[in-house]
């Protein structure tokens, strides 16, 4: 991976992992409350993480030059619908 020593693309890599995982489980918390501010903060913080995974996603596309996570073993990041609930995305 050009740009990244393979230290810093693993590192990235379990950023990316990592944040999968936070988005899948604040969706999963935000459809399981019936409190409409509660689900609001928690949708709230869902995003927040997947903008983290976005910026993460960036990283490596920008250190490898292409469009994509190429090299990365990530192929799509995390939906933008519905939650999942299944505990990854």
């Amino acid at each position: 991976m050009s740009g990244l020593t393979t230290r810093e693309a693993s590192r990235i890599e379990e950023g990316l992992h990592l944040e999968q995982t936070l988005v899948a489980k604040f969706g999963a918390l935000a459809s399981q409350v019936t409190d409409p501010e509660c689900r609001r903060v928690l949708g709230d913080v869902q995003a927040m993480h997947r903008r983290h995974y976005d910026v993460l996603r960036r990283q490596v596309s920008d250190a490898v030059g292409f469009g994509s996570a190429a090299g990365t073993g990530v192929t799509q990041g995390p939906s933008t619908g519905g939650q999942s609930t299944s505990g990854r995305p």
